[in-house]
């Protein structure tokens, strides 16, 4: 009998949560975050016009009223649909995950595993906060134990599986290992609102800012040995190894900010890849921080300009864009695909 090869599949999930309906969080420094559904939209765009992926293979997750309620970001949807995504698929297809809102930080379960002891999480739009709580200042939130779990020990090697956070705290949020030491010390610096960096363990919200200087020399220093996926020779994706890395828009101990258009990391993202669908890792990352440098830049400059010396104005610090890999000293030199 003839052999028929088989079609790769290429299939995404993209998860934007705007909160609007949750009081809690709102009540609890969380604003809403309007631009998160706008970030799904602009990365369905990407996945369909450079990367071949079809409409109908990509899941949507928002909390809007023109969708039914039983598929709006809670915990349990997105840990369904995250199963779901995974399921079936064979070495040489692609899928992508995709979150949008806001992220926080918790004790670790295993404080041996994290370098500062502490988990990073996702927050569903079910997730509630109780600051009397001594232990779990956040409740019915979405650990990086169980996105690692998911999307890499569940994963079939040979699987290319991409993961994007846009939201705080993000940086180590699926624990892959970093393409560089996942501690870096950031001046800290007062945000809009009554949001501000990390400073008292669990119990900050870390939430995703409403609108921290950055040292870009990493991107470009990590192991200059060029990785081959085994079997890369035969210019295929390796059948034996897992391919996942993560994309995040910011530090473990940092903020990122939003806006009604959308998350300025979804922003940069999307554009880069726009003009170059196909970089390398190295630098779609270098682009990445150059990117969120200027936007926050401009900001500043816009602030100072406008309040004229009548309001006392401390600048914002760019967030920094973290490469996770399971192959971090290496994967800086390998071309980037979805």
């Amino acid at each position: 009998m003839p052999v028929t090869s088989r079609r790769i599949v290429k299939e995404a999930l993209l998860v934007g949560v705007s909160y609007a309906t949750n009081d809690n969080l709102k009540d609890n420094d969380f604003p809403p975050q309007p631009g998160a559904h706008k970030d799904t939209l602009a990365l369905r765009r990407l996945l369909t016009s450079k990367y071949g992926y079809e409409e109908k293979d990509i899941t949507t997750l928002v909390d809007s009223d023109e969708v039914p309620h039983e598929s709006w970001p809670t915990k349990e949807n997105i840990l369904r649909a995250m199963k779901d995504l995974i399921a079936d698929k064979q070495a040489g297809d692609h899928i992508v995950f995709a979150f949008s809102g806001h992220g926080g930080q918790v004790k670790a379960l295993v404080e041996s595993e994290e370098i500062d002891g502490m988990d990073e999480i996702l927050l569903p739009v079910d997730c509630t906060v109780d600051p009397t709580s001594l232990d779990n200042y956040f409740v019915n939130f979405i650990r990086d134990d169980e996105i690692r779990d998911i999307f890499v020990n569940q994963l079939d090697a040979g699987v290319r599986c991409t993961l994007i956070f846009d939201c705080c705290h993000s940086g180590t949020a699926s624990d892959l290992p970093s393409v560089e030491s996942p501690i870096a010390t950031t001046p800290g610096s007062p945000l809009f609102g009554s949001i501000s960096p990390r400073s008292t363990g669990a119990r900050a919200p870390g939430s995703f800012a409403q609108l921290e200087t950055l040292h870009d020399g990493h991107a470009n220093g990590a192991d200059s040995a060029p990785y081959l996926w085994p079997g890369a020779r035969a210019a295929s994706i390796s059948y034996f190894e897992k391919a996942v890395t993560s994309w995040s828009a910011c530090l473990d101990d940092q903020l990122t900010f939003g806006r009604k258009s959308g998350g300025i990391f979804v922003k940069a993202f999307t554009h880069a890849l726009e003009l170059n669908p196909t970089p390398t890792h190295g630098e779609l990352l270098q682009s990445l921080r150059t990117s969120l440098i200027k936007v926050i830049e401009d900001v500043n400059r816009r602030h100072v300009v406008s309040s004229r010396g009548d309001t006392l104005w401390s600048a914002c610090v760019p967030p920094r864009p973290q490469l996770g890999s399971l192959c971090p000293k290496t994967i800086l030199q390998t071309q980037f695909t979805l």
